[in-house]
């Protein structure tokens, strides 16, 4: 059984370091919960048997040319394994992470070095907050605004405001794309208004391409979001039914859910809503009957008079359709 188990690891370190263009030593001793003399050992048995390792800066790899099998992928191939790469990792199955993430691997160990340099690039240009349901829609135009930030070329996007004002035309500097309570961002400098903003995939009526580059250095998309968001959220805490409180499991990191505390048979729920607080009573008002709103205050007295002006609608159309009866 021990033999099997390093047979196994070697042939994994294999797939790594094809995968790879270099492959950190201290990332191998994490991964497999093994010595640094034991993966000294691997690295020597994999070079008794043919295969090149060569140390370079920062860990080990493959002489570039040897590779097994053959096989070749297309710039779009490649994007596409990244794209997916990142959905998969926010994946709730453990499992299903796992023997992707072991598929990905393979798939990765068959890319010529400057693919895998490609995809290095590209990391920090795709972010996806929260969890990604395997139904969500991916935007067709997101392989064309990663390939832009990659090759820094500016890009002339028509785009529809939040308020539905008639579309603009904008030139920007592509930066990223990032997905967030259920949709999709492109996250760039703007010509027009000189700064960075973010611009929602699915108000962007027309995209073009131009040959004109950009020499401007950017900060990363993770850390242009850190920067607007940072303090700025509500704090919301509700109480909800114990045997109820799975119902709002469903939807809750939408709205910044951050941790529960189990109260008897009660569960107190804490979120930090970067949304506006207003979406997070009209979402809250389906649990009404199981649950209330702690904190912050404002936000009860919301919620009350949501209730009571529906009452009066409601009780106003009663009234209505008694009298139209009578008659």
């Amino acid at each position: 059984m021990e033999n099997i188990k390093k047979f196994e690891r070697i042939v994994h370190i294999f797939f790594l370091l094809q995968s790879r263009s270099v492959l950190p030593l201290e990332e191998l001793i994490k991964k497999f919960q093994v010595t640094k003399r034991t993966i000294y050992r691997d690295l020597n048995i994999l070079e008794r048997v043919g295969i090149p390792v060569v140390h370079r800066p920062g860990g080990y790899s493959i002489v570039d040319g040897f590779r097994l099998p053959p096989a070749r992928f297309t710039e779009e191939e490649v994007l596409s394994v990244m794209i997916v790469e990142k959905i998969m990792r926010n994946h709730e199955t453990e499992s299903v992470r796992k023997n992707f993430d072991q598929v990905l691997t393979k798939i990765k160990s068959s890319f010529h070095s400057y693919q895998k340099n490609e995809i290095l690039h590209l990391q920090d240009k795709l972010v996806i907050k929260g969890k990604f349901n395997a139904k969500d829609y991916v935007p067709n135009i997101i392989d064309t605004l990663l390939k832009g930030s990659v090759e820094k070329k500016l890009i002339e996007i028509l785009y529809r405001n939040a308020e539905g004002d008639k579309p603009n035309l904008r030139t920007v500097e592509p930066i990223g794309v990032f997905n967030e309570n259920g949709n999709w961002y492109l996250l760039a400098y703007c010509h027009s208004r000189c700064n960075y903003r973010n611009f929602r995939l699915d108000r962007i009526r027309k995209l073009d391409v131009l040959e004109k580059y950009s020499d401007k250095k950017h900060p990363s998309v993770k850390e242009l979001n850190e920067f607007f968001y940072s303090g700025y959220f509500t704090e919301i805490i509700i109480n909800v039914d114990k045997k109820h409180a799975h119902f709002l499991a469903f939807e809750r990191d939408n709205f910044g859910y951050a941790k529960e505390i189990i109260s008897g048979e009660n569960i107190i729920m804490r979120f930090n809503c970067r949304s506006h607080p207003t979406s997070f009573v009209r979402w809250f008002l389906r649990f009404i009957d199981v649950g209330e709103i702690i904190e912050p205050l404002h936000l009860r007295e919301e919620l009350f008079a949501i209730l009571e002006a529906g009452m009066e609608r409601m009780n106003k159309k009663h009234i209505s359709i008694s009298q139209s009866e009578s008659l």
